[in-house]
């Protein structure tokens, strides 16, 4: 794969300059080696031709007619792509009506995450470069929403805070849309295949979605689906393991992920940064009274993202680190760490539309 055709280069240009959340250029060329991998020259002039909204096939034929493709030849090469998970389609983008509507996919959340249970050494082995070496400020900009955010686990929570909904866990698995389901989680299997296990456990089934995107990946033989009893109970052994709680950014979100600092490619790339909490969306921030703290140093060995040290026998919150996620306060026997609720709260979008639809205008505006 040393000669890289220049149809790559055009395609990651025009996924960088389309989509919500960019695909930038790396110096090493990871991201076109990528593209490589899960395109074929073909298909790839194909995906050219698909913009950042999903599109009818009668809007889309117009563009590829010099290519001699009939509209029914269209369609069945797109249904094909989006079986290879490379751009959107299927229920995901069906209209109104059910018609099928094709459009660009960008890399996360996106093509990476639906690489689950077929991601290859290869294409981990170039993400892990392309995540490192760019794509980490291109999911963290300042002041533009993100696409996940953290949210405490329940019993961390003080009984006296109003919590809204959408910073409820409880609240948001009992009021999901239906199906619900579990599948593993590719970030788990990106860094099995780089030798680099969870240090959490073993069970790669930490991804969990709701509606219509539970359904397409039940389709497709993905996961398993559960009842809303059961993903509760799912959500106590996530708690009592350790993993950080992050929904979609949205009040209705359509996954929300259990995520380890080994393993989460969304935690790795917030800790290259030196105050990933001015980056991230939370609610709340955890303080420890010094007079209570016996410095036993286990809020320090649960926190994913290294934001508690010893500090004079007194564990000691970084606030540029800390997100809120709550997990230091559940395992404190001696009450000696709370949350605390931020002063600004920030209300995340209602849906995924209104979610990417900010994404863009900041990334218009530049």
């Amino acid at each position: 794969m040393d000669k890289i055709d220049p149809i790559y280069r055009e395609l990651q240009q025009h996924i960088d300059k389309s989509m919500p959340v960019g695909f930038p250029e790396t110096v090493s060329g990871a991201e076109l080696r990528i593209l490589q991998h899960l395109f074929s020259p073909d298909d790839a002039k194909l995906a050219m031709n698909l913009g950042p909204l999903p599109e009818t096939l009668k809007e889309i034929h117009p563009r590829v007619k010099e290519i001699g493709m009939t509209i029914e030849e269209l369609e069945e090469k797109l249904d094909s792509l989006v079986m290879k998970s490379i751009i959107m389609g299927g229920k995901l983008t069906a209209g109104e009506k059910g018609e099928k509507r094709y459009g660009l996919a960008q890399w996360a959340i996106g093509m990476y995450e639906f690489q689950v249970d077929r991601l290859t050494k290869e294409i981990a082995e170039e993400a892990q470069q392309f995540k490192n070496e760019a794509y980490y400020k291109e999911w963290f900009k300042p002041d533009t929403p993100a696409q996940m955010r953290t949210i405490p686990i329940g019993r961390s929570i003080p009984a006296e805070h109003h919590v809204s909904t959408y910073d409820n866990i409880k609240s948001l698995i009992e009021n999901a849309e239906e199906p619900l389901s579990i599948h593993n989680c590719v970030c788990k299997q990106h860094m099995d295949l780089l030798d680099q296990p969870c240090k959490l456990t073993d069970d790669q089934r930490t991804c969990n979605t709701f509606g219509t995107l539970a359904e397409v990946l039940l389709d497709a033989g993905l996961g398993r689906e559960v009842t809303k009893k059961e993903m509760l109970e799912l959500l106590q052994k996530y708690e009592d393991k350790g993993f950080v709680l992050q929904p979609e950014n949205a009040q209705n979100p359509s996954y929300f992920c259990a995520c380890c600092g080994c393993c989460c490619s969304v935690l790795q790339m917030m800790k290259k940064f030196p105050r990933p909490a001015e980056l991230y969306t939370s609610n709340y921030f955890a303080v420890v009274n010094p007079e209570k703290c016996e410095a036993c140093e286990i809020c320090i060995d649960r926190c994913q993202m290294e934001a508690l040290s010893l500090v004079d026998d007194v564990s000691t919150v970084n606030l540029d680190r800390c997100i809120g996620c709550g997990l230091c306060v559940e395992t404190c026997s001696l009450d000696a760490i709370q949350l605390q609720k931020k002063e600004k709260v920030i209300a995340p979008p209602k849906d995924t539309g209104e979610l990417y639809q900010k994404i863009m205008v900041k990334k218009m505006a530049g």
